[in-house]
C-alpha cells in the first residue's frame, strides 16, 4: 500500500458507495453547506460511522493558507520537563504568530489518524514511544515534522527536522560523575509505562548508560536495569526485591528523569541506606523537583530555551522552504551537569 494513503484508507468515494449516494452528497453532509434529504443524510452518517471515516483536515489546510497552529506530542504532559519546554516554545512561537497545542502520546493504532485529521501546520514529536512507522508515514505525507532525538531515528528517511538534545552524551556523563565518586555497582531506573513497555538500546539515555559502563569494564546487564514497571508502587517493590532478596545493592543510581531518580532515592533511604554516603543518586532534566529533595538531587540539565528556539527555527524553515531540502536537517546541542549533594 502507498505510504501516503496508509494514513487514511477510507475516502469520500468509499462513503458514497456504502451509502448509495454520490460523492457530492457526501461532501454536502460533511461540510454542512447544502441541504440534503434526511434519508440520504442518515445513510451517509451511518456509512461514516461504520467505516470510521475522518476528513483529512490537515491535508486540506496545508493546501491553503497557514493556520499558525503547531502540535507538540510528548511522552508525559504531566511532567515538569515538558511543562518548562512547552512554555519556552510558546514564547518563541508567539513571537512568530504561532500557537502550540500539547498532546500526550498514546500507543493505539488510532492515534496518528486522529493527529492527521486535525488542523495543524506542523508536528513536533518528543516521545520515545511514538512508533517509527507512524513517523515515517507522517514524513511521507509531506507534513512538516521536527523530532527531538530521544532515540535512534536514523531509519527515518525524507525531509524533516531533528534536534539532538545531548541525551546520549549527557547519560554517559552521568555515569562518569558516579564513577568519579568511586561508584561501581550502578543501577538504571527506566521510565514507567501503564502498558509495561520498556526502553531498548535505541533509547539514547539507556544506550549512554550501558555504553559508558562497558567502557569502564563494569557490568552492563539486565541486572543493572529496572524497566517495564507500570506504576510507582511496582518500581518501589522491584527495587526493594532487588536489594533485599537478590542482594544487588547499588552504590549509584541513575534515574532516566528526576522523578525516577527521586523514587529510587526515597526507596533506598526507606531501606536504611544513606544518600550520598552509601548510595549516590543522579537524575536527568534538572527539574524543579531537584531543589526540594533531601539531599538535593544532582541532575543533567537540558538546554530547554535553546531547544525551543531551534524547534521554531526548523519548523518555520520546513513550512516556508520544504521543497529546498532533499533530506533531514539537523542541530546538535549539549547538556550540563548540575552537581548537588545527592552525589
Amino acid at each position: 500500500m502507498d505510504e501516503k494513503k496508509a494514513l487514511r484508507t477510507i475516502t469520500r468515494a468509499d462513503i458514497a458507495k456504502e451509502a448509495g449516494v454520490t460523492e457530492t452528497i457526501v461532501s454536502y453532509v460533511i461540510n454542512g453547506n447544502r441541504y440534503v434529504a434526511s434519508d440520504k443524510r442518515q445513510r451517509v452518517e451511518q456509512a461514516i460511522a461504520k467505516l470510521k471515516y475522518r476528513p483529512n483536515a490537515l491535508a486540506r489546510a496545508l493546501k491553503g493558507k497557514k493556520l499558525n497552529h503547531l502540535l507538540f506530542v510528548a511522552d508525559d504532559i504531566r511532567g515538569d520537563y515538558f511543562g518548562k519546554l512547552i512554555s519556552e516554545i510558546d514564547n518563541f512561537a508567539y513571537d512568530e504568530a504561532y500557537f502550540i497545542s500539547l498532546c500526550a502520546d498514546r500507543m493505539d493504532e488510532d492515534f496518528v489518524d486522529r493527529i492527521y485529521s486535525r488542523f495543524f501546520d506542523g508536528i513536533i514529536i518528543g516521545s520515545a514511544n511514538f512508533p517509527l512507522k507512524n513517523i515515517q508515514r507522517l514524513v511521507n505525507a509531506n507534513i512538516p515534522i521536527v523530532l527531538l532525538e530521544v532515540r535512534d531515528y536514523s531509519s527515518i528517511t525524507g525531509v524533516y527536522g531533528i534536534i539532538n538534545t545531548g541525551l546520549y552524551r549527557g547519560a554517559r556523563n552521568c555515569v562518569r560523575a558516579l564513577y568519579d565518586k568511586g561508584r561501581r555497582n550502578l543501577l538504571y531506573l527506566d521510565k514507567i509505562n501503564k502498558d509495561g513497555s520498556r526502553s531498548d538500546r535505541s533509547d539514547w539515555r539507556l544506550k549512554g548508560f550501558q555504553d559508558q559502563l562497558e567502557e569502564y569494564g563494569l557490568p552492563a546487564t539486565e541486572r543493572n536495569i529496572i524497566a517495564g514497571c507500570r506504576s510507582d508502587e511496582e518500581l518501589v517493590a522491584v527495587i526493594e526485591h532487588k536489594v533485599t532478596h537478590e542482594r544487588f545493592i547499588p552504590d549509584g543510581i541513575f534515574g532516566r528523569n528526576d522523578y525516577m531518580a527521586l523514587l529510587g532515592m526515597e526507596t533506598v533511604k526507606s531501606l536504611g541506606y544513606t544518600v550520598p554516603t552509601d548510595i549516590s543518586v543522579i537524575g536527568f532534566d534538572n527539574s524543579r523537583l531537584c531543589r526540594f529533595s533531601t539531599p538535593k538531587l544532582s541532575s543533567m540539565e537540558i538546554q530547554q530555551k535553546e531547544i525551543a528556539r531551534t524547534i521554531m527555527k526548523m519548523m518555520i524553515s520546513l513550512l516556508d522552504n520544504r521543497d529546498s531540502y532533499s533530506n533531514r536537517i539537523e542541530e546538535h546541542l549539549e547538556t550540563q551537569l548540575i552537581m548537588r549533594s545527592s552525589i
